[in-house]
């Protein structure tokens, strides 16, 4: 008896991309947001007590890099991140923006 094997069907086609999408999409390129513009953070529904998880994988030295600036500070390794990161951010919004 030989047992034919199934295939897998599709369940659904990738969505192909209109040229008109993709020509818009170009036409705005280089173009500045005005005055109006919402950013994601700036959203109504955005609160700034909820606390999202991002996993953060770290070569051994500069966890242990961490660490030694966490013992030998008032920071902890979260605070020490969190604040110097926030300073990048918005850095680097500024320059986008």
């Amino acid at each position: 008896m030989v047992v034919e094997k199934k295939t897998a069907r599709l369940r659904a086609t990738p969505k192909r991309r209109r040229q008109a999408d993709l020509d818009a999409f170009a036409a705005g390129a280089g173009t500045t947001r005005s005055k109006d513009t919402v950013f994601p953070w700036q959203e109504p529904h955005v609160r700034e007590d909820v606390k999202k998880n991002i996993p953060l994988r770290l070569p051994e030295t500069l966890y242990l890099k961490l660490k030694y600036i966490a013992d030998n500070t008032p920071y902890s390794m979260n605070s020490f991140i969190l604040d110097r990161l926030e300073q990048v951010i918005d850095e680097e919004i500024g320059r986008i923006t």
